[in-house]
């Protein structure tokens, strides 16, 4: 009697299998989810194959660019943080690809890009990819400081997002400024060369509100990896919300660490590292994030030496976009409806800083 149960408990688990293969070589099949684990085995969705392919990250000449819409997920501390990647069907020798990267506000969900906006859409049309991140919370701090707010620290960081989340897609193309090594042949002696290299995909980071301070800093201290960034109703100089429960939640009251709100986290102290193009646009009826942020950022580029050294260097190479546009609507909120109207001047900038 033990034998036959046993027996059966195995039958059912094989019927099962069965079945879930059965399942996976389905039409069924075009929504998966995969985690990546850089320089390991990673599990690649392609929604138009009838069975998922094993490739490892470590192996650039196998990674390229993504050809279907794909979801995926990244761990964070114990989490998994989803991912969506949008490919662009609009692409010919007329419309290159490219890359966007949107980055959504505290506690605004991602994908509020492409149902509350017209952004999304307008950037697939375009030829962009559109990439999503689930940040949550997140303020797109470096680090957890030992008087952030505990559940803060559930949500992802920008150096998380960087290390974890982009970098390792540089292997595909996205966010790098080197081309990927292709058709890779193995000479008599072991040594591994390519016939010819890939040229990067131009990438291009867009936020609202704090994503807006992500994607300058990642554009700062990445500037290899965007050929543009835009930030819109963001808070990107803490010392001027000193009394801001986010920012004294995140970085520690001002009295007990001065040092911090003027450190890493604070754009306007660190305007002699841009080097990105950016697009800024803020709404003077700003009732959530003051639009003296965006004067603040602009007063500083305007005032550093470095900065409007590579404002006379980019217009040389540039005669349409400059290296920092700016707007500030009187009329406007912190809301989706200025969101709307202000991304996709964005992505009028970026088509002029890297024409068809």
């Amino acid at each position: 009697m033990a034998w036959t149960m046993k027996y059966r408990r195995w039958l059912t688990a094989l019927i099962a299998l069965m079945m879930l293969f059965l399942y996976l070589g389905s039409d069924a099949s075009a929504s998966l989810f995969f985690q990546i684990k850089p320089k390991k085995p990673i599990l690649c969705i392609d929604n138009s194959a009838k069975k998922p392919a094993i490739v490892n990250a470590a192996d650039s000449h196998s990674m390229k660019p993504f050809a279907n819409d794909t979801v995926y997920f990244v761990s964070y501390r114990n989490k998994l943080i989803r991912i969506e990647i949008k490919v662009s069907r609009n692409l010919s020798s007329d419309i290159p690809r490219k890359m966007l990267l949107l980055l959504p506000g505290w506690n605004c969900a991602d994908t509020q890009w492409c149902t509350r906006t017209m952004v999304c859409s307008s950037a697939l049309r375009r030829g962009y990819d559109v990439m999503l991140v689930e940040m949550g919370k997140s303020v797109y701090m470096d680090s957890l400081y030992p008087q952030m707010r505990v559940d803060y620290g559930e949500h992802p960081t920008r150096i998380w997002l960087w290390d974890d989340v982009l970098k390792p897609l540089q292997l595909r193309g996205y966010f790098t400024a080197t081309g990927v090594p292709e058709d890779p042949v193995t000479l008599s002696n072991g040594r591994v060369v390519h016939k010819s290299w890939r040229l990067p995909i131009p990438s291009f980071v867009l936020g609202l509100s704090t994503g807006a301070r992500g994607a300058l800093l990642l554009a700062l201290e990445h500037p290899e990896a965007f050929k543009g960034c835009a930030g819109l109703s963001g808070d990107y100089n803490p010392l001027l919300m000193k009394s801001d429960n986010l920012m004294i939640n995140c970085l520690g009251k001002y009295d007990d660490v001065p040092w911090r709100w003027g450190g890493t986290n604070n754009i306007v102290m660190r305007v002699d590292s841009l080097r990105v193009p950016m697009y800024l646009a803020h709404g003077f009826n700003d009732g959530i994030v003051s639009w003296k942020q965006t004067e603040s950022l602009l007063y500083g580029i305007n005032h550093s030496k470095a900065c409007q050294e590579r404002l006379v260097m980019h217009s040389k190479s540039h005669s349409k976009a400059s290296f920092v546009r700016s707007e500030i609507v009187r009329s406007a909120g912190h809301d989706y409806v200025f969101w709307n109207q202000a991304g996709l001047k964005a992505l009028d900038y970026f088509d002029e800083l890297w024409p068809n």
